[in-house]
Parts: structure tokens; sequence; C-alpha cells
């Protein structure tokens, strides 16, 4: 399975009773509690967003997002949550409240934290490794990163924790780099699944990084197909994958991701910034949500990032019972 079985049985139940409703609702919380960061990726938007990124979030303030967003999954990052200081209690306040967590890392700090945190099938380190070693360390602009980042996953894995991997493909990123990390990740170091996203063009990104919706989706094509042919573990859902190929449209859902960060929720999504809001129920109904994705905003015209378009994907399987039977299918695999 790509996921834990009770898990996979909780999410489902989420979805049904919320789809019952016909109503807005999220699946993830992106929580970040901290906006610091220990390395300055080059590609990253988040530390030219803000002017400083010494704003954090208290402990009792994180659990509380929790408790008000009902999303089954909280995605902790930020920043690098592991320089944030009470880290272990907010996973475990999470945990307390029946959370599936993804805790995001640059892997620098993870090998120490490997006593703190306990396994459990509820929560994944998800380790940024956006490539092989010569493309990793440059976009991350620190030499020898993926050497700690890779030890440190295997040491983990060894440690019995489950250990995924984000990669952001740039327009400077090779398809056959791609490829080899995820021959590697599979079959050498026996990760639990792979998100891979394109990166695009927005407010605080360098366009010369970034690429055009046709220019992801050759490259996507091409990962696809291998992917299939290699059983790599790709966790991107079917129909996620025809929208990244181009096979397929899907329209933004924004409010699937929900993100709270030290300043307050925020709208409409972890990319971009038009509105802070005090509360979780404030953010979801003071968002104009028709207003964005491809087609709506110039700024959402090339995104195709996992955040706003895997809960579409998500949404539309639940919505069909082929699509549905499609998507279990895939999720019982691998």
């Amino acid at each position: 399975m790509k996921f834990p079985l009770r898990s996979t049985v909780q999410i489902g139940k989420y979805v049904a009773s919320q789809q019952r409703k016909g109503e807005r609702y999220p699946l993830v919380l992106m929580l970040e509690p901290t906006l610091a960061c220990n390395i300055a990726c080059i590609g990253c938007g988040k530390i030219r967003e803000y002017e400083s990124n010494k704003a954090r979030l208290t402990v009792d303030e994180c659990i509380d997002a929790g408790a008000q967003c009902p999303a089954p999954v909280v995605s902790i990052c930020g920043g690098e949550p592991l320089v944030y200081k009470g880290i272990e209690d907010v996973v475990a306040g999470m945990l307390d409240l029946g959370k599936n967590i993804d805790l995001c890392t640059n892997a620098l700090r993870l090998e120490q934290y490997l006593d703190v945190f306990k396994p459990s099938h509820r929560m994944t380190f998800v380790v940024h490794l956006d490539g092989m070693r010569e493309i990793h360390d440059y976009i991350c602009d620190y030499p020898g990163l993926w050497d700690v980042a890779v030890d440190a996953i295997k040491k983990a894995r060894k440690a019995g924790f489950r250990v995924s991997t984000n990669t952001t493909i740039f327009k400077e990123t090779s398809v056959d780099d791609v490829l080899e990390m995820m021959g590697y990740l599979t079959n050498e170091v026996g990760i639990d699944g792979m998100l891979i996203a394109p990166g695009y063009q927005y407010s605080q990104i360098d366009p010369a990084l970034t690429m055009t919706r046709a220019e992801h989706e050759e490259k996507f094509r091409i990962i696809r197909k291998v992917a299939r042919q290699r059983n790599y573990r790709w966790l991107a859902t079917p129909i996620y994958q025809e929208f990244l190929t181009g096979e397929r449209k899907l329209k933004c859902a924004p409010w699937g991701s929900i993100t709270r960060n030290p300043y307050g929720w925020k709208g409409p999504c972890y990319l971009l910034t038009d509105g802070i809001f005090p509360t979780y129920d404030a953010l979801l109904n003071g968002m104009e949500w028709e207003d964005y994705g491809p087609g709506n905003d110039p700024r959402c015209e090339h995104c195709a990032i996992h955040s706003g378009f895997e809960p579409s994907a998500a949404y539309e399987a639940a919505g069909s019972l082929r699509e549905g039977a499609r998507s279990m299918a895939w999720t019982l695999t691998g």
C-alpha cells in the first residue's frame, strides 16, 4: 500500500462525510510554526515574501489550528520545522487530535530528532530533495546537503520511521536526473514515496527558474511513462498525473490545503497571499475562491502544484464511482 491502511480508512471516512454536506472542505492543513530556515533555496518564495522570518506561532496556537481546521492531514512546513523550539510538542498535540502528520524538513537536523520522535503510522518525515546531488545542492545553494539528507533518510528508515520526499522540478532540472533520483530512492533507499511537482512562476520566483504549462507537461509525460514501467513509488494520484501530463483539465481547489502561519490564516493558498484572517472559519468564508486558478488569475496560469490540484483530484474521485474505484486501486498497490 502507498499509505497506511488505518490512515487511508480514516481519511476516506472523512471525505465521504464531507461530500454528503455538499460544502467546501479541506484535506490538508499547511501549518507553518515558523518562517525561519537554516538554508536559503534559490527557488523558495517564502524567504522573499516576508521581510522578517523571526515570527513564530506558539505551541498552543499550532495545536489550536489543528482543532479549528477539520482536515485529517497536517503538513508541518515553513520555514524549517526542525529549527522550531517545541516541534515535538506540536507533533504530540496533533497526534492527540487524531491527525496524520507530514513533517517537512531539509534534513539538516533530522538525525538528531530521531531519538525525540517515535515511529508512528500517522507521522511521515517528508524530506526536501530536488534531484540527485548536483542539482539538489545547486537549488538549495548548500554544497553537501544531498549527502546529509540521504544519510538522514536512511537512518530514519532504519529506525522505523515512514519517510517520503518532496521534489520541485525547475526549468534547469533534467528529466534524466529526476528519473535517476526516483530509481535510487525506490531501489536503493526503500523510500515510502515521492511527491514530485513542477515549480512555476509567481510573484516571488525568478522566471528563469520556472516552466510554462507546456514545458512541465512535456517533462511529466516522460516521468509518468518511466515511473509506471519501473514501478517507482511516485505519490501522485491517477487524476493528478493526468493533469500534470496535459491529458486532463482540473480546476484549482485552494481551500483543499488551508495555510496557517505566524501572521494568521492565509489565503488563497500556500504560495499566494491576498488575505490574512483571524480564524479558519473567517478564511473559509472570507475568500472569493472562484477568482483563483488557471483562467481566473494570471498568477495561477502555469501552476500545477499538488497543494492546489491534488485536493481537486481527490474531490473528483470522491464524486465518481469509477474514479473513486480507480483511485482506491492505485492506493492499494505498490
